[in-house]
């Protein structure tokens, strides 16, 4: 698709009735579009919010604007990314009132100036827009592989991350994703770009906002691979949803900022959902899937060349191996922290062993394998493949 045309999600989206959508904060911003338009073409979405009142505000904004929209559709999901123990939750409530899932979109993310920490020290940024889906997309696989079992089916996982990265980081940083400590430790410089411009732009911490952004394309990236190499038949695709002046970007900057966000070189929320809606369900899309699986896209659907980390290996493999091994460990910190169950000595070496031993597994084998990419599956999800 040409990045001068714009998709038109009402005319381009197909019937989606029968489909089930899961999409993380869709309570705002290019949250909220994207779950408005999604049940506008008939599919049942589960979006996710932190609280019932935030999800019954995006519910009543939509139905204003929209009053023959059946608000049955939009089903508020109770979801905390930072929380594993809330991530599996919320997995686990889908499991017991749906029988597939169609379309997963990993929307949600965060951008701040805190330094403030998720489980067993994961750096914020790094935790609820890397970890947490993470999670969330292994977790749901087994429903995401049972609905490719449908006649017609079309199944995609569909990840937001940012042309940010393009504008803060040269094209030979130094990313850390293969250091095992690359959660709590995320960014180990900061580059000129920041140093001498980006600052002065920003409140919040762009540099660690980019950085969990670039985790999420090389998430999806490899994701894709491993699908393929399981005989899977999902899309797995990231993208930018272009520079939107939504209500959390508008509190990202400095007054400089905000100046240049009222330019029409910002989208406005609706315009900004229409990458992702592209990708989720035009048809053009899953016929040229060759094309567009594992790809990266900005607007409007256009397939685009992402930073060149994304062809260094060695970060992916860092990444989806550190955080697989990170995995076991942070489960056993919230299922102790957050629920304060008691856990066995036994119990508590069962999931670490675990993580170690796949990490074990992916360094023998020069790489994480279809094997402990099922094993981390199960483990996430507490279901058989």
């Amino acid at each position: 698709m040409s990045s001068t045309s714009r998709w038109d999600p009402l005319t381009g989206m197909p019937n989606l009735e029968g489909k089930v959508v899961v999409v993380t904060g869709g309570n705002s911003g290019i949250g909220l579009s994207t779950i408005k338009y999604l049940a506008l073409r008939g599919a049942r979405v589960y979006f996710s919010a932190r609280s019932a009142d935030k999800a019954q505000k995006a519910r009543d904004t939509i139905k204003s604007a929209n009053p023959e929209l059946d608000q049955s559709r939009l089903i508020w999901l109770p979801l905390d990314l930072a929380d594993l123990k809330s991530v599996r939750t919320a997995a686990e409530q889908l499991t017991k009132k749906e029988t597939k899932i169609d379309i997963l979109i990993n929307n949600a993310g965060v951008a701040t100036a805190s330094t403030e920490t998720a489980g067993p020290g994961w750096e914020w940024h790094m935790a609820i827009g890397h970890v947490g889906h993470f999670v969330l997309t292994n977790s749901l696989l087994p429903l995401l592989k049972r609905a490719t079992q449908e006649n017609g089916a079309d199944v995609r996982i569909i990840t937001l991350s940012s042309n940010v990265t393009h504008d803060v980081f040269p094209a030979n940083y130094e990313f850390v994703f293969d250091s095992p400590k690359f959660l709590q430790s995320p960014v180990p410089y900061y580059p000129w770009q920041w140093r001498y411009f980006g600052k002065y732009l920003f409140v919040v911490d762009m540099i660690r906002y980019a950085t969990s952004k670039v985790a999420s394309l090389l998430f999806a990236q490899e994701l894709q691979r491993l699908l393929d190499e399981a005989d899977l038949p999902i899309l797995s695709i990231s993208l930018h949803p272009g520079r939107v002046a939504s209500e959390g970007a508008l509190r990202i900057g400095t007054p400089v900022f905000s100046l240049i966000q009222k330019t029409p070189l910002f989208l406005t929320p609706d315009q900004g959902a229409v990458t992702s809606l592209f990708a989720a369900t035009a048809g053009e899309v899953r016929d040229n899937a060759e094309e567009y699986k594992g790809k990266y896209l900005e607007p409007f659907g256009q397939v685009w060349e992402p930073h060149p980390v994304a062809e260094d290996k060695k970060q992916i493999r860092g990444l989806w191996d550190n955080t697989t091994s990170e995995i076991g460990y942070g489960l056993v910190y919230f299922y102790r922290r957050a629920l304060n169950l008691y856990m066995t000595d036994q119990t508590d070496s069962d999931f670490t062993n675990r993580a170690r031993h796949r990490r074990t597994q992916g360094d023998r084998r020069g790489r994480t394998g279809k094997t402990s990419y099922k094993q981390l599956t199960e483990l996430v999800s507490g279901h058989k493949l």
